[in-house]
């Protein structure tokens, strides 16, 4: 009896024992231990999903650029090895056809016994697949013909036109718009949690995408689509190494068409359109880490670059505003004018004589510019520089704008001094800027001043997104006309207007005309500021700035040509002729019948067929045409 009673106590001793093992195991380990036992029969997978980014819009609603849903196929190799040889048949059959694949092995291998621990493969031949496919192997999953595959979803951005405005737009959220605006196209991703256990079962939890906003853009396709064809043709025949092209309505800012050359696919963003036989030959190195960066960045904003004669129109309206002139005040121009110890020089020695501001702007004389420099105070154009936006950004709503830096121009000795700077503007410093020389400026800075010049004296801030909306049609944010500041009277305005029509009709744009239309415009030469900071020999920026109609201007054109052998700026009139013709009635801008229809049609003559150049002297009668060479 004693010692059966010792191996009871013995045995309720080790029971016990065993029992506050376990509760101290369940109380201090239980949750380690019962996570341990469950990561041994289920499998979790936490999966982003990302949202739909936004669409881009022109302005008619044709659609530019979106995002669509796409699948990628998850394999689970577990529920695979354990389905059966029948199911497995049918798995990979069902997945070969939908994913029209010609080697079985790419599924077959994750059936190996190496792959029995994984229960989530994306599978890489099934990345990126449509609603349809996927919807076609799911019905095969829902009959229990396939095992072992699901899915995530994805997205695939696509750009409608290929390259039509491929530098406005950007890609994936770089450059363009499509990194000014990629807080707004971005959306907010879901997530989606599958935990797969034995037997093929999945617990899922699931939290929606948000998809981002979309865009409407000031963008008019057809005009776009004209302007990049044309550009790409004349940057071909005048040997140009690049152009541009920037059409904005002068009357509101906004943008409506915007062409580089060359430019790229946004959809194969390394196949670059429209690259010169020059381009080429000083970009030869496609492996330079700079060669497709240079091409994706829009210039338009980026580069600055001394304007030319395309200024003059600016810095007369200017003085014009503070009573320097009058349109009755004559300029005598004798071939050169001396200010202090240095001397200002027409182009080839042209001397055009006496002349009011209506032709000194259709002559593009220097020497008579010189003379207007010197009847405005500099500190009164210091604050027109300003008021014109020089060295200052547009705020065009396009990533990557430049041009904010005091550097790039004139400005006063006070100023100079405290920045320990040089470039503060003396008396022969504010003679080559009125002829648009010694400082330098953006395309689009230019466009902006321009238009100011032309539409009564508001300078306006450009845009490209006319409207944000979310992904039921609610407006989110709305883009109209901003005012930024004035420059000149609406009277000082219709005189520049028609200074500058005399331009087109009688002088230097001469090769601008165009049937049916009221042009006016300037043309522009430069010539290249090399790394050392000075010109380069036979390398100019040749442009041409044009508006319409005369009578009430609303459709602004800037044509650049980059690097051309020539300082021929009668080509680039040429060109923007040719863009004139084609882009107004797209815009709904059709000929008057009753204008100028002496004149030829500016595509009817090839752009390198442009006259090279007019002299026009005034002599009581009218102008007097003079082959002597371009004149800027």
């Amino acid at each position: 009896m004693s010692r059966s009673l010792v191996l009871l106590l013995a045995a309720l001793v080790l029971l016990l024992v065993v029992f506050l093992r376990v509760v101290y195991i369940k109380v201090v380990h239980g949750e380690e231990y019962q996570y341990r036992a469950e990561q041994q029969q289920l499998s979790s997978t936490d999966v982003i999903i990302p949202s739909l980014r936004g669409a881009i819009y022109d302005r008619d609603g044709n659609v530019l650029a979106e995002s669509v849903r796409v699948y990628n196929v998850i394999l689970d190799p577990q529920a695979l090895i354990d389905a059966g040889e029948s199911k497995q048949i049918n798995t990979v059959e069902t997945l070969m056809s939908v994913l029209k694949l010609t080697d079985e092995n790419v599924i077959r291998k994750y059936f190996a016994q190496n792959y029995y621990e994984y229960r989530y493969l994306r599978l890489d031949q099934g990345r990126g697949i449509s609603a349809t496919q996927m919807e076609e192997i799911q019905a095969e999953i829902d009959a229990g013909r396939v095992v072992g595959v699901w899915f995530e979803e994805d997205e695939e951005r696509t750009y409608v036109n290929n390259s039509l405005a491929a530098n406005v737009i950007g890609f994936n959220g770089v450059y363009g718009i499509e990194q000014y605006y990629d807080e707004y196209l971005n959306g907010q991703s879901g997530r989606k949690m599958v935990v797969a256990g034995a037997g093929n079962s999945y617990i899922d939890e699931y939290v929606a995408a948000q998809d981002g906003y979309n865009l409407t853009t000031t963008i008019n396709s057809k005009v776009q689509y004209e302007m990049e064809q044309t550009l790409q043709t004349g940057v071909a025949h005048t040997n140009a190494e690049r152009g541009l092209a920037i059409c904005m309505n002068c009357k509101t800012g906004e943008i409506l068409g915007y062409a580089l050359c060359p430019t790229f696919n946004l959809n194969n963003v390394n196949e670059i359109i429209g690259a010169s036989e020059k381009y080429n030959k000083r970009h030869p190195d496609k492996n330079d880490p700079d060669y497709y960066p240079n091409i994706w960045n829009n210039w338009g904003i980026s580069l600055t670059y001394e304007p030319g004669s395309t200024f003059k129109p600016i810095f007369a309206a200017a003085a014009m505003n503070e009573g320097a002139y009058t349109p009755d005040t004559i300029f005598v121009c004798n071939g050169t004018y001396q200010i202090y110890d240095a001397e200002v020089g027409e182009d080839q020695g042209h001397i055009h004589g006496t002349q009011t501001i209506r032709e000194v702007i259709a002559n593009s004389c220097n020497v008579a510019m010189s003379q207007i420099s010197e009847r405005i105070k500099t500190s009164k154009w210091l604050q027109y520089q300003d008021a014109f936006g020089l060295a200052q950004l547009t705020g065009i709503d396009l990533a990557g704008e430049s041009g904010d830096s005091r550097d790039l121009i004139y400005i006063s000795a006070e100023e100079a001094e405290k920045r320990g700077s040089t470039n503060d503007m003396g008396p022969f410093e504010k003679a080559t800027t009125s002829f648009g020389q010694g400082f330098t400026l953006t395309p689009i800075q230019l466009v902006c001043a321009f238009s100011s010049v032309v539409n009564g004296g508001e300078y306006l801030k450009p845009y490209v997104v006319s409207q944000i909306t979310d992904s039921n049609g609610n407006i989110v944010e709305s883009h109209s006309k901003e005012i930024l500041r004035y420059t000149v009277s609406e009277e000082v305005s219709k005189q520049m207007a028609s200074c500058l029509q005399a331009v087109v009709l009688q002088g230097t744009g001469i090769n601008a005309q165009v049937p049916g239309y009221s042009i006016g415009g300037k043309t522009g030469t430069a010539e290249q500021v090399g790394e050392s900071g000075t010109y380069v020999d036979a390398s100019y920026i040749v442009s041409f700035i044009s508006f319409t109609p005369v009578e009430d201007p609303e459709i602004v054109l800037l044509v650049v040509l980059d690097r051309t052998d020539q300082d021929i700026s009668s080509q680039a009139a040429r060109l923007n002729g040719q863009i004139m013709e084609k882009i107004l009635p797209a815009l709904g801008k059709y000929p008057d019948p009753t204008l100028f229809q002496e004149s030829i049609s500016p595509n009817s003559v090839d752009v390198t067929s442009s006259v090279e150049g007019y002299n026009y002297l005034y002599g009581g009668g009218g102008y007097i045409q003079t082959d002597e060479g371009d004149d800027e």
